[in-house]
């Protein structure tokens, strides 16, 4: 299976970080210095980075360890979902924040098994 050029590029940016050298604020300000719609499409990898990286914050706190790198992500979440609430983005596809279910109650359990009150036929 071949892999997509984001995947090849993120695998070489991670493999990057890995080495002492590396510094992420030159390349940061490099992808800085982009082009109006390059700056959109950056953004909207740094929120889903963001958004991910929250996730994982929210799964170690609930252990007691983290990192200052997912605290950092969990409060910038915190703000992205603000902005989201209050503007309505047209150029930006950031991460959904908005995660409504509307589902029946919850079938009742009778005996062996489940079995909902409703003929699911009828």
């Amino acid at each position: 299976m071949s892999k997509t050029q984001e995947i090849k590029v993120a695998e070489s940016l991670v493999n990057l970080m890995d080495d002492h050298w590396f510094n992420p604020t030159l390349f940061g300000r490099y992808l800085a210095e982009q082009p109006i719609y390059t700056i959109d499409r950056i953004m909207e990898m740094v929120a889903s980075v963001i958004a991910e990286q929250a996730k994982m914050y929210n799964v170690y706190s609930n252990q007691g360890t983290y990192t200052e790198g997912l605290a950092l992500a969990n409060e910038l979440n915190e703000c992205i979902k603000a902005y989201q609430e209050s503007n309505q983005l047209v150029n930006l596809k950031l991460p959904s924040r908005v995660y409504k279910v509307n589902r029946e109650e919850p079938p009742v359990r009778q005996g062996f098994g489940w079995r909902e009150e409703k003929d699911p036929f009828s």
